[in-house]
């Protein structure tokens, strides 16, 4: 019988293999559209893949912000790490992280662009809030934050990828009362 321990890294474990290919898909579409659109470009410069329509982020109450903390922290021990060592700024950093992938995703037309504008953003503020940026770092928010910051947007998710997300969801902790 497998623990709850090793259940929940499992999950995530093939969470996270899932993402990988997900962004890995992603980038290389991203290359391939630009490369078509000129052929004389030698770099790409990635920008957010959606650059129109206004973002919106979550409306969430304190205590599922905390939930999405918590939850975080359970899932990749790397952020309990990050957070412990850099406090506030790890906080509002993981917060901001979290809901703009729900903005991302709710404005975009998949996951795979909200990831990469995560990707992106999270990547341009990295010097200043020193978030970790492993795929299992970006990847464990973005699951946390569609369990706990916008679950209403698991509906934009394809069938297998929703039922990885409510495999994590069922291996973490139930909040107390």
């Amino acid at each position: 019988m497998i623990s709850s321990g090793r259940h929940w890294r499992s999950v995530v474990a093939g969470m996270c293999a899932l993402f990988v290919v997900l962004v890995g898909v992603g980038v290389v579409a991203w290359s391939l559209r630009d490369g078509a659109q000129s052929n004389t470009t030698t770099t790409t410069t990635i920008s957010p893949t959606s650059p129109s329509g206004p973002l919106s982020a979550p409306q969430t109450t304190a205590t599922e912000d905390a939930q999405y903390l918590a939850d975080l922290t359970e899932v990749d021990h790397s952020l309990a790490a990050y957070e412990k060592a850099s406090g506030n700024v790890a906080l509002r950093s993981l917060l901001t992280v979290g809901s703009a992938f729900c903005a991302f995703l709710q404005r975009d037309s998949g996951i795979d662009e909200a990831m990469m504008d995560v990707a992106v953003g999270a990547r341009s503020e990295e010097s200043q809030t020193k978030l970790p940026m492993s795929v299992r770092s970006l990847n464990s928010i973005e699951a946390v934050a569609l369990l706990t910051l916008c679950p209403s947007l698991q509906a934009k998710l394809s069938t297998s990828d929703l039922n990885k997300i409510r495999e994590l969801g069922a291996a973490l902790p139930t909040p107390a009362s």
